[in-house]
């Protein structure tokens, strides 16, 4: 029999976040690890009388891929694209055996398909399909977050099978303060960062695109992030963990930066193009059962008691902003000394609401 917590994960892809319906074409995405979590989805949307169409990829197909690729290999995405524009609904799941597998491949490959696939993610963000992401748990995943495969199993479905409904309201209070408030500082070890919010409104999180969720996020007026920020928690680019990242923004642009390990990394990141040194994103983590960090963005974003900033690309839903090939979200704890403020009111302390 399969795990009730997958069956479960397989109805709040299916019914809560894309909301499948009799007649649509479902394309389903993920790595082969994966395999219980998509048989689960699969046969949902078939019970929803829907299409499913199935993409699976192997471990080592990211690897040969760009071991292989040639130039124009490496540019060329047109059967996603059609993939895309055929489906009704997109589902993502991810499952690495091994996140750094690809760690030594050349930046420049890297990079050069990233510009590639940006195209998509724009389509994606635009509302050509509705989509959902998600994690499937593995022993990779598990190292990371420094917990037994079954520890880990644990945390992920408590993370991703919960109330979403519940979870929207609980974050809709706080969203509204945020929403009349033009200027938020950011308080902490080695931090005093001011982000420009003004009149723009917060875009609430509870599902619909990420599994596990619990975040509000703001597309900031990108050209007036002013101060600086210290991420004491690893985050990673590209495949290459980076940690101990301190930047410094004059007038939105990132004019000094320097990370603990990875710097190598970081300069590459910063340096895709003109976008990739000012603000997309300021999100604030809402998920209160996420309580440790993992190394996993998805999981680690949505800490309540935290804020991240994403260098790159803004998601336009928030509101016109900045545009780059990259979107890297870094995470900030805010749990032990951190303080929010809107327009110089104390809002938040130790990642807990005081209003």
């Amino acid at each position: 029999m399969a795990d009730a917590r997958v069956v479960r994960l397989a109805e709040v892809l299916v019914d809560h976040s894309t909301k499948v319906k009799k007649g649509e074409k479902v394309l389903i995405a993920g790595d082969a690890a994966a395999a219980p979590l998509i048989k689960e989805i699969y046969r949902k949307v078939l019970q929803r009388g829907a299409f499913p169409i199935t993409q699976i990829t192997l471990t080592e197909f990211p690897r040969i891929f760009y071991d292989e690729a040639n130039d124009e290999q490496l540019e060329n995405v047109e059967f996603s694209d059609m993939l895309y524009r055929y489906a009704d609904v997109y589902i993502k799941i991810d499952a690495d055996e091994n996140k750094y597998g690809l760690s030594d491949i050349p930046p420049e490959k890297m990079q050069r398909r990233r510009k590639a696939t940006k195209r998509l993610t724009e389509y994606l963000m635009a509302g050509g399909v509705r989509w959902v992401l998600t994690r499937y748990p593995t022993n990779a995943y598990a190292q990371d977050a420094r917990m037994s495969l079954e520890q880990y199993e644990d945390f992920v479905y408590r993370a991703t099978n919960v109330d979403y409904g519940e979870m929207r309201r609980s974050m809709a209070q706080a969203a509204e303060l945020f929403n009349k408030a033009e200027k938020v500082r950011i308080v902490g070890k080695e931090t005093d960062l001011t982000v420009d919010i003004a009149g723009r409104q917060a875009v609430l999180c509870s599902g619909e695109y990420n599994v596990p969720d619990g975040e509000f996020f703001f597309t900031p007026n990108h050209l007036l992030t002013e101060g600086a920020i210290y991420y004491d928690w690893p985050t990673s680019f590209g495949s290459r963990e980076v940690q101990g990242i301190r930047i410094l923004f004059r007038q939105g642009k990132i004019v000094e930066y320097s990370a603990e390990k990875g710097q190598d990394v970081l300069e590459e990141a910063l340096n895709t193009d003109d976008g990739s040194r000012y603000l997309g994103e300021l999100g604030i983590g809402m998920n209160f059962g996420i309580d440790r960090p993992t190394q996993d963005i998805l999981f680690d974003e949505k800490i309540g008691g935290s804020v991240h900033l994403a260098v790159g690309r803004a998601y336009e839903e928030a509101g016109v902003g900045n545009d780059s090939a990259i979107h890297w979200d870094m995470v900030k704890n805010l749990k032990d000394g951190g303080e929010i403020y809107l327009d110089g009111k104390l809002v938040q302390k130790n990642g807990k609401w005081v209003f």
